[in-house]
């Protein structure tokens, strides 16, 4: 999930009025202000500064005060591999898929041709279900605000936006359900990183269907052959706990 990346800047700038203070903390302050919390094409989300491996140069350029240095540093980089499996929290649900949140990173998508065969989209509750065809047949919902595992299949970095003469020059999301392959994030809000992932496997899903000590859904019922269908459905799951699932 996460990785330590060795980055090269060629002109950390730093400020007249930080010059008082030691070089290397003037440093930290700068590269943390333009890299931290920031994604990096083909890199990932960078989570913190990891150290600062060297520092050169501290140029002054006439007329401007400011100096200039070469720094070499590494970070510790989100950047999870594919088939890797994430447990999360999911956030939304709409006729594209499933919002998934890890809670530093919100856009984790998972859309609906990748969600357990077959689901289908509960357009009164707002929800997705899926229609277990075991033994005993099953209507499975995916709540809101639950634990949800989810395996990665891509991790995507869309082109950024450019700009749109009908709407007065101003940057516009022209085509974030594209881009996203269903969106991860609200109407017009860019994600310029997108891991799109499936649930469509034992063990997948959220994580109150399944037993935690093997590939079973909660409730002792074991799945049917290993076909991927999984077993008891979500209302044996939570019985034990007395939360009753939907009908």
């Amino acid at each position: 999930m996460f990785q330590l990346s060795r980055l090269e800047d060629d002109n950390v700038k730093i400020l007249p009025e930080n010059l008082g203070k030691p070089t290397l903390e003037a440093i930290v302050e700068v590269i943390e202000r333009l890299y931290v919390d920031k994604v990096i094409r083909d890199l990932g989300l960078v989570i913190t500064l990891y150290d600062v491996v060297s520092v050169e140069g501290g140029t002054v350029y006439p007329g401007e005060g400011s100096a200039h240095f070469k720094v070499v540093f590494r970070v510790v980089v989100f950047r999870p591999f594919v088939g890797e499996v994430l447990e999360a929290t999911l956030k939304r649900s709409d006729e594209e898929g499933l919002r998934v949140s890890l809670g530093f990173f919100d856009d984790v998508f998972v859309p609906a041709h990748l969600l357990q065969d077959p689901s289908n989209f509960d357009d009164k509750e707002k929800l997705w279900v899926w229609e277990y065809q075991g033994d005993a047949k099953q209507k499975i919902h995916f709540d809101l605000e639950e634990k949800i595992r989810v395996r990665v299949q891509s991790v995507r970095f869309p082109d950024h936006p450019t700009r749109d003469a009908r709407r007065g020059g101003e940057d516009v999301v022209m085509a974030t359900r594209s881009a996203l392959e269903g969106g991860a994030g609200e109407p017009h809000r860019f994600a310029p990183m997108v891991v799109v992932a499936d649930v469509n496997a034992d063990g997948l899903g959220l994580v109150s269907w399944w037993a935690d000590d093997d590939d079973t859904l909660a409730g002792g019922i074991e799945e049917d052959g290993g076909d991927g269908k999984g077993g008891a459905g979500k209302e044996a799951a939570r019985a034990p706990d007395g939360k009753a699932g939907k009908k």
